[in-house]
């Protein structure tokens, strides 16, 4: 497709030659407009006729007026070098001709276009390879009363590409649509990202107790699917439900690159029940004392940076991923609580603290499970005392 064209008009004695630079593009292929004896005329090409046309008319797809055709199939309405002479009426006579553009550096012949990308959530299903493994399940556990570590919350979130697409969040009990309706929520620095947080005690006692399962189905640019965000075993909170787990509580406040979402000012909540251990409380007293002159030691300041270990039995990636790529890395905010019987304390009840140490897996032979390990430590490091 060229540029820029001469344009020469020859009526009688009157020669007129005008220098067309391309206006942009119709039917994949430049177009012209020009003025001419006072009348605005454009010159196009006709995908129907298979010519180029110079025709009078704002709308030029449907000109009112022929000023003349060339019958060719050209990339370029280049009469002079393609041999094809312009049909006209009466005694006009056209020739058109490639030429170089004024100003080059500034005028190439490249034309912008923007397409707008969209990103479809990850889904993945599993494929069976023979081992005989239970689906993954989260245990959540709820209570009427108001202590936060006996009721779990979770949240799902997911981000489209256009104000026009939809999500719902849909929480199914036994493949069946709940009495619970989950609620979309936008976050407030982040277009086109919805998050919906489920208050576990809400659904006790709406639906009861049993499976679970957690989907958003989404239609993102005419595409519509299904994310199975997780499967959960809703049973009420008792001692006996819950020893042997422990739990992770995270409030999300940042940017989350992975997932390209920003959670500013969203104060996300979400929990992560696992099977596991969370204590081993060390206390890493940092000591400083000073020795005066008639050689008695004294005390300066000392201070308790406690740390606690969190350790999970073998599990599967469901669980173990999650709590590496969101839990640990992405909180603003982080609470422990530990249900075990033979635990030191009993006392880790949503204890806030922040992540210390990077998360260690250890895996196993000849087996999908894997067991994480991480040192937290208190939040607020105020255990201290000074001179």
């Amino acid at each position: 497709m060229c540029q820029c064209l001469s344009l020469v008009l020859s009526l009688e004695t009157e020669i007129t030659t005008i220098s067309l630079s391309s206006n942009g593009t119709f039917a994949g292929k430049n177009y012209y407009e020009f003025n001419y004896n006072g009348s605005d005329w454009t010159m196009y090409y006709d995908v129907t006729a298979n010519a180029w046309k110079i025709g009078l008319n704002p709308d030029f797809t449907n000109p009112m007026f022929w000023l003349a055709t060339l019958p060719m199939k050209l990339d370029c309405p280049d009469s002079v070098n393609s041999g094809v002479s312009w049909v006209t009426f009466g005694a006009l006579l056209i020739t058109t001709e490639e030429i170089d553009c004024p100003n080059r550096c500034g005028n190439e012949d490249r034309i912008f276009k923007e397409y707008n990308a969209i990103k479809l959530p990850q889904t993945f299903v599993e494929p069976d390879r023979g081992l005989e493994d239970c689906c993954c399940k989260f245990l959540v556990l709820a209570s009427s009363s108001n202590n936060s570590w006996e009721n779990d919350i979770t949240s799902a979130w997911i981000k489209l590409s256009d104000p026009n697409d939809v999500i719902t969040f849909k929480l199914l009990k036994n493949n069946n649509p709940t009495t619970y309706i989950p609620t979309p929520v936008p976050f407030p620095n982040e277009p086109n990202a919805f998050y919906t947080t489920i208050n576990w005690n809400d659904v006790l006692q709406l639906d009861g107790q049993g499976c679970y399962k957690l989907t958003i189905i989404y239609n993102i640019s005419g595409i519509i699917g299904t994310l199975n965000w997780g499967q959960y075993d809703l049973r009420p909170y008792t001692i006996e439900n819950a020893l042997s787990t422990a739990r992770i509580r995270a409030v999300f406040n940042g940017k989350q690159e992975f997932e390209d979402i920003d959670f500013t000012n969203s104060d996300v909540v979400s929990d992560i029940r696992f099977n596991g251990f969370i204590g081993k409380r060390q206390p890493n007293m940092q000591l400083d004392n000073i020795i005066y002159n008639n050689r008695e030691m004294k005390r300066v300041i000392r201070e308790n940076l406690y740390q606690y270990d969190i350790i999970t039995d073998p599990l599967d990636e469901c669980i173990i991923k999650p709590m590496i790529e969101t839990y640990l890395l992405s909180e603003n905010e982080l609470y422990i609580s530990d249900y075990n019987a033979h635990n030191h304390s009993y006392l880790y009840n949503d204890l806030p603290v922040i992540t210390e140490e990077s998360p260690e897996v250890e895996y196993y032979d000849f087996s999908r499970k894997a067991k994480l390990t991480c040192k937290v430590s208190d939040k607020f490091k105020n255990s201290r005392t000074y001179y």
